[in-house]
């Protein structure tokens, strides 16, 4: 019993210690560096309005600089896309814009860079704009594509050509 004694006030002056300290907090400049936050990707689509106008343009890895489609909806004018990385064919009048099963034809001319095509805003370009499928572009033996547009850009973008048709005659 004596050697429990001992043992005992040993384990009692243990369990009676106050907790260690926690360790006092590192100032600041020996923390290590918090990283910075990563960058929000740039958007490929930009999309804007006018009074008389809506566009919506593709932007190659987000770069402004670097558009590969644009296309435009306007009040008397009608529609315009404009695909800079193609090259005009002399024989081919007519451009193809189509989304699925649609396919919508335009007349094609050279552009300061590129090709562009001019129509009216009818019922069946209506319908490759507001299809769900990815677009798409033919003029000649060159494709451009396929293009999917945020779906809630590609309904206001289409919503507002069919309010721009009713608004002037184009």
């Amino acid at each position: 019993m004596r050697a429990l004694v001992p043992l005992l006030l040993t384990l009692g002056v243990v369990a009676c210690s106050p907790p260690a300290e926690a360790p006092a907090p590192k100032p600041e400049s020996e923390l290590a560096p918090v990283p910075p936050a990563p960058q929000k990707a740039a958007a490929e689509w930009a999309y804007g309005t006018g009074e008389n106008s809506v566009e919506i343009v593709h932007l190659v890895g987000g770069d402004p600089a670097r558009p590969d489609l644009r296309m435009v909806c306007a009040s008397g004018q009608g529609f315009l896309i404009l695909l800079p990385g193609l090259t005009p064919v002399d024989s081919e009048e007519r451009l193809t814009i189509g989304a699925g099963a649609i396919a919508h034809g335009l007349v094609a001319t050279a552009a300061a860079q590129g090709v562009q095509a001019k129509g009216p805003i009818d019922d069946e370009l209506l319908s490759v704009l507001e299809s769900a499928e990815p677009i798409g572009v033919n003029h000649g033996f060159q494709n451009a594509g396929p293009f999917t547009p945020p779906p809630a850009l590609r309904r206001a973008f289409a919503d507002t050509c069919r309010k721009l048709r009713t608004r002037g005659a184009v």
